[in-house]
């Protein structure tokens, strides 16, 4: 996209991931002269794409999801098209040392097939189906008041006051976990609600660049400043002054007529003390939970039909997730060699703090062995990253929490926000925020607009 002559206004972004991204490319595509500062030296967040040698591996989130139509609506509009791919989606259970599959083109069939579950677990399972019918309205992306009657309850006080302790171990605990890198302790039940709803479906989609190709799609069309960390955000009344950081050069502070901070929670409240009280009751309640994401480079491919295995943690409390990702899209390893991701858990980078990444690749390559045996000797390439804050935590209360606050955004604020602490969190979650932090700037703006020709208008999709 090229600068055209409605241009009217500038605008700041700081931060690159998803919601950054989506916001500076609305905002551009509004009229505003918009620019990106991101401290990292790629775009995207916790959203990564790398190749190494004949591999493609993504090192953050994993694949686009089917119920993902706010982004799939904006790969199609930037052009990305001929690069989304759709694969069908098979999960496995691990029980007592066995595997059970679960196409899930046909998930309530195949639920009630796998032997993985008792037949009286399926039958109380049907409690849990109805709960998500009646919450449907709230899982989504955009209004959860819906939700606010359940959120008092966890996911470990649902399952065994209404279902039963073998729902809790094989569906209820791996879904968060595997999912949201979540414990069943604290985490709201109504996550688990969501996650049925959208998580299990029939099919995963991807780009041929790696998931990371929407994100770097979009840094085509605003100016995108890399190794640009910001310091600080400043509302002097009538302009916004950004200060940062440029390679090899001193601390430097430019004016923008509006801003959007698009950082996680950490940062955010440091950048900007102007912040005002709701946002900061948000931010300042946030938690995230460690990841360890390892992903191997096989010269042999896998003989297993999952594209990935959903881990009970009373079986394996260190692996959350083993991801087949070779199956979930095409092009991630030459035909014959294997590429699968090792997902480990917070309570495993806890423990292990002080480990390096050769001993993280060691440990993972023992737990892969429960799933397709040994193929250390097969190991061609890898990567490894211990994730510090990979997911914010959904807790009991949190979504009464969010929907306070989106009921009180100060939409008249030269500087807003984006991020996936307003909403389910996640790359989804993260675009539409950032979606609806544009809208509010061009609202705000739009007496300085020359016409309404063009203007971005979000609205929400069928997605929610």
């Amino acid at each position: 996209m090229t600068k055209t002559s409605s241009q009217h206004s500038t605008a700041a972004v700081v931060g690159g991931g998803i919601a950054g991204m989506t916001a500076a490319y609305r905002l551009q595509q509004a009229g505003f002269d918009t620019t990106v500062f991101e401290s990292r030296d790629r775009v995207g967040g916790r959203i990564w794409t790398i190749r190494k040698g004949d591999f493609l591996m993504d090192l953050g989130t994993a694949v686009y999801l089917g119920t993902y139509g706010d982004a799939i609506a904006l790969i199609h509009e930037i052009g990305l098209t001929h690069e989304l791919a759709e694969v069908p989606a098979t999960m496995a259970m691990t029980r007592g040392g066995l595997n059970h599959y679960i196409p899930l083109a046909k998930p309530l069939v195949s639920g009630i097939r796998t032997p993985a579950l008792s037949i009286r677990s399926k039958l109380r399972a049907l409690k849990l189906a109805a709960d998500v019918i009646r919450h449907r309205k709230g899982l989504g992306y955009y209004d959860y008041d819906a939700l606010l009657k359940t959120d008092h309850k966890t996911v470990r006080e649902y399952c065994r006051e209404t279902l039963d302790e073998e729902l809790l171990q094989y569906l209820g605990r791996p879904l968060v976990s595997g999912t949201w890198v979540a414990d069943d302790v604290e985490t709201s039940v109504n996550l688990l609600f969501w996650t049925i709803r959208n998580m299990l479906v029939k099919s995963v989609y991807n780009l041929t660049s790696g998931v990371a190709g929407l994100p770097e799609g979009l840094a085509t069309f605003v100016d995108t400043r890399l190794s640009h960390p910001v310091e600080n955000v400043t509302d002097n009344g009538s302009q916004v002054e950004v200060t940062y950081t440029a390679p090899g050069s001193r601390q430097r502070t430019e004016t923008f007529d509006t801003c959007v901070i698009a950082a996680t929670a950490e940062p955010a409240l440091a950048m900007y003390p102007q912040m005002d009280d709701n946002t900061r009751n948000l931010y300042a309640s946030t938690r995230y939970r460690r990841l360890g994401s390892v992903c191997l480079g096989l010269a042999r491919r896998p003989t297993d039909p999952a594209t990935f295995y959903l881990i009970s943690p009373h079986e394996d409390p260190d692996t959350i997730a083993v991801i087949n990702d070779h199956h979930k899209a095409p092009g991630r390893a030459p035909a014959g060699k294997g590429l699968v991701t090792i997902l480990l858990s917070h309570e495993y980078l806890e423990r292990t703090e002080g480990h390096s990444n050769e001993q993280t690749l060691e440990y993972a390559l023992e737990r892969l062995k429960r799933y397709h045996g040994d193929l250390s000797g097969d190991l061609e390439e890898h990567a490894v990253v211990r994730w510090s804050e990979s997911v914010p935590t959904i807790d009991r209360g949190r979504f009464a929490r969010i929907s306070e606050y989106r009921k009180r955004i100060d939409r008249t604020a030269r500087v807003q926000f984006a991020s996936d602490l307003d909403r389910i969190p996640g790359l989804n979650g993260g675009l539409v925020s950032g979606d609806e932090a544009a809208t509010r700037v061009v609202e705000l703006f739009s007496h300085r607009m020359p016409t309404s020709k063009g203007v971005f208008r979000a609205t929400p999709t069928q997605s929610q």
